[in-house]
């Protein structure tokens, strides 16, 4: 009798289970693919690729209008270019320091913004910046013209000097 109590306790818990728990599954992933962090991985891939092209029209496509308004960002790329030493040609991983996100009670994001930094840089003369990276607005609901990349920036290894497209 015991036997069949258990396992019909148990069939009562599995049954629960694949109804409440794939629920609670499902929106952990969902959440997890609108972090701004999975959310922005294929862009920043893409934009080590338009570095390592110096594809200059592509970075500044990048930029927030707010930004561009503002600022010589073609100048400024080129400059930011003429303090690589090389050309660049791999990074050791991507990650993510900073990175927010404001859903309201609808489940809409209202804001959406990440950091994104190239884990060691390295050129093809073998120079290496440990810090290298931009900051990208997503979804701002509020200033939607400040949606874009805000601020690309290196730390030059030589100088210490801070090189940056865009806000400082």
């Amino acid at each position: 009798m015991r036997i069949k109590k258990a396992a019909a306790v148990f069939m009562c818990l599995v049954t629960a289970l694949s109804f409440f728990g794939c629920s609670y599954v499902n929106n952990v992933v969902d959440n997890y693919k609108r972090t701004p962090r999975v959310i922005e991985k294929p862009e920043a891939e893409q934009i080590f690729e338009y570095l390592k092209d110096e594809d200059i029209d592509s970075l500044c496509e990048l930029f927030s209008p707010e930004v561009s308004k503002t600022h010589d960002i073609k100048s400024e790329w080129k400059y930011f270019f003429s303090h690589l030493d090389g050309d660049l040609v791999s990074y050791k991983k991507i990650s993510y320091p900073n990175e927010g996100l404001g859903v309201d009670k609808d489940g809409e994001v209202y804001d959406s913004h990440v950091s994104v930094n190239y884990k060691n840089a390295k050129t093809d003369t073998g120079k290496v910046y440990s810090e290298f990276g931009y900051y990208r607005v997503q979804v701002s609901r509020d200033n939607p013209d400040s949606v874009g990349i805000t601020t690309f920036t290196m730390l030059d290894p030589d100088t210490g000097k801070w090189i940056t497209v865009g806000e400082r």
